[in-house]
């Protein structure tokens, strides 16, 4: 099978870019031929796997999205491929994921959140207007054969913005490396990362990895530490973000415990090192990182407004926020994971959780879904 595939970053670094990586590779390894039309990617070692740069203009963001998909369009075209499939909001493909969601949606949870000064630049901005318009056209468009939701939270959220037939999506979890994030690393990496991060064994160490800190609910996680009644523990911030502004909403006598770290490709060797996982998203599709902390053994506490809240039941593997932003909440689950039985006790099950979303499963699904579409023309 012959197929394109359309992402602007297609990098090893990332939830939803290293997610590309993974399952185009595994395609490849299945003796498809791979093209993937990419602004900026990381060189494969497949043979079938080919990269294809697609121009964009990078002035603004505006003009990097518009030209972007004006661009890769024009590249798709020149050539006959089995399947498209589109990460973007492209308007030549067959087949799109919506990993990053809905984004009429993501506008509607930020405004509940923002100040009014925030909500009227966006509502102002030339860039949202774009994304809308080609979110639209998108969806909206009789030659696109299936919507892949990662969650049955995304399938919702475009069935209440979009008149879209509902057989025309398909929820397609995401998979998780379970070798690479595994609870053996523990023994392995976990007292060398604490040594160098001058964490004693004895603290309790909370662990957030996201990017984009707004959409990740930082802040909410932040203003919760002075509520905390245990002393004994650190929070591990790893991602790229305005960190000095968010270190804000903690108050002065946590500060010091709150520790920004920088993205790393090993990035496993944090939830070796960690002892619980918070994410408290406002709006997060799905969210890799809730994989990748449950399969490192774990628990870990996840927001409703997550597509993965989906597949953790409450108590047994992971805690759910009710309220991404109710900081009593956030501390009184944090709470209950200071207790090192319960997270003994919600780590063995949530390795056990994350064993069944492998990559090779989302794989076949994915591989599924263009045999279905080939077979409809």
């Amino acid at each position: 099978m012959k197929i394109a595939i359309i992402r602007q970053k297609y990098v090893n670094y990332g939830g939803a870019e290293s997610f590309v990586q993974q399952y185009t590779e595994w395609l490849a390894e299945h003796g498809h031929e791979i093209h993937i039309f990419a602004h900026r990617w990381t060189p494969s070692a497949k043979e079938n796997i080919h990269l294809r740069p697609v121009p964009v203009l990078t002035f603004n963001s505006l003009l990097r999205t518009l030209s972007f998909v004006w661009n890769a369009a024009r590249a798709v075209r020149r050539e006959e491929f089995d399947v498209v499939q589109s990460h973007e909001k492209t308007w030549c493909q067959d087949v799109y994921r919506a990993g990053d969601g809905c984004h009429r949606q993501w506008l509607v949870e930020r405004g509940r959140h923002a100040p009014f000064s925030k909500r009227l630049l966006t509502a102002l901005s030339p860039l949202h207007w774009l994304i809308l318009a080609l979110e639209r056209r998108l969806v909206m468009d009789p030659g696109l054969k299936k919507i892949v939701a990662i969650s049955e939270m995304v399938r919702q959220d475009f069935l209440r913005h979009y008149p879209i037939a509902e057989d025309k999506f398909a929820v397609v979890y995401n998979g998780v490396p379970l070798k690479r994030f595994h609870p053996g690393n523990k023994a392995r990496l976990r007292a060398s990362v604490r040594r160098e991060l001058d964490t004693p064994e004895e603290e309790v160490v909370i662990l957030f990895v996201g990017s984009g800190f707004e959409r990740k609910g930082l802040r909410f996680l932040l203003a919760s530490l002075s509520r905390l009644e245990k002393r004994g523990w650190r929070l591990w911030v790893v991602g790229k973000g305005k960190r000095r502004s968010y270190l804000e909403f903690a108050e002065e006598g946590v500060r010091d415990r709150v520790h920004f770290l920088d993205p790393v490709d090993d990035v496993e060797k944090y939830y070796a090192a960690a002892d619980l996982f918070i994410l408290p998203s406002i709006y997060e599709p799905f969210g890799n990182v809730y994989l990748e902390a449950l399969a490192s053994g774990l628990p870990v506490i996840a927001s409703r407004m997550s597509g993965a809240a989906e597949i953790i039941e409450h108590g047994e593997d992971g805690l759910i926020l009710q309220d991404p932003a109710d900081t009593d909440e956030i501390a009184r689950h944090i709470g209950t994971l200071f207790d090192e039985e319960t997270r003994a006790r919600m780590g063995l099950k949530a390795r056990e959780l994350a064993e069944r979303y492998t990559p090779e499963r989302n794989a076949r699904e994915m591989l599924a879904i263009y045999e279905d579409v080939i077979r409809s023309r």
